[in-house]
């Protein structure tokens, strides 16, 4: 039997998902797993908010897994500690991990890649995941690796070929591992969270989706400057945790009407400022935005 784990981070949805299409192609059972990162739990970033969108997002990719016969399993720690123990717990042939921008996602890959090495399990990246295009190929043409100006990124943005989204498997096959308990809010950070907080996981960044797509996104040239007009997606945090693909988002947008470029701009904005986030350290970059609707 050969076993695959699929390595969620900030792609926590089954649809579109390339992590856990390749690992479910490569493998007879896949482990679906994510660990409750301890770097990420105790640090600056921890909120009553983002702890409960991201409980509700857990449990309900759990539910969508189990919906194919698999089910998400967790761990709590050090994300590479935790990895390579369960790889070595299934005697896992690989692990599948969307491919990502920042200092800390690129160290904890390359810890990764050093620690899965020394049992022969091979650490696979997948582009075109948090992001609808792959960073590599916007390139500009000077030779520079990032472009320092939105609109010939932008230009190239709207013409890159991408990627067609993907269907989700129609079943799964896990192998015998354990698994933490899916965390309430709570276990995560102290502090209630806003009562007006929208509801994390894949189903509901799809309604939201389908909602904004069906009308009031033909608005959103004309009305999303305008603070009172409450114009905006709400889309950003189902974008930043993954329950949507900006992929399958990208591919829907009209870019023939004023709404749809308007809004497909604060995608590539969004691509464009991961793609800085990567840069060398000490590169600029010139006429970064303030967007109303910022999709980070």
């Amino acid at each position: 039997m050969t076993v695959t784990i699929a390595l969620f981070t900030r792609d926590l949805r089954v649809r579109d998902n390339p992590v856990l299409t390749a690992a479910h192609r490569e493998g007879t059972a896949v482990v679906p797993l994510f660990v409750l990162d301890d770097a990420i739990l105790s640090g600056r970033f921890a909120a009553p908010n983002r702890a409960r969108f991201l409980t509700v997002a857990l449990a309900e990719l759990d539910a969508e897994l189990r919906a194919i016969g698999g089910r998400l399993v967790l761990r709590r720690g050090d994300v590479v500690g935790e990895v390579d123990r369960v790889a070595g717990q299934v005697h896992a042939r690989s692990v599948h991990i969307a491919a990502d921008v920042s200092g800390y996602s690129q160290r904890r890959e390359r810890a990764l890649r050093e620690r899965l090495a020394r049992r022969n399990c091979l650490l696979h990246t997948h582009t075109a995941s948090i992001t609808s295009t792959d960073r590599e190929a916007l390139m500009p043409a000077t030779g520079r690796d990032h472009f320092a100006v939105f609109t010939p990124y932008f230009r190239r943005w709207s013409i890159t070929h991408r990627r067609k989204p993907l269907g989700k498997p129609r079943e799964l096959r896990l192998p015998r591992v354990a698994s933490l308990s899916l965390p309430d809010a709570g276990d995560l950070c102290a502090g209630p969270a806003s009562p007006r907080l929208a509801v994390g996981g894949e189903s509901a960044g799809r309604k939201l989706v389908r909602e904004w797509l069906s009308g009031p996104i033909e608005d959103y040239a004309r009305l999303s400057d305008d603070l009172g007009a409450d114009a905006t997606s709400r889309l950003s945090p189902y974008l930043h945790f993954g329950c949507v693909s900006p992929v399958e988002l990208v591919h829907r947008v009209n870019m023939s009407t004023d709404g749809g470029l308007a809004f497909a701009r604060q995608l590539a904005w969004r691509d464009f400022h991961h793609q800085f986030a990567g840069r060398p350290p000490g590169c600029g970059v010139v006429g970064l935005p303030r967007p109303l609707d910022p999709l980070v």
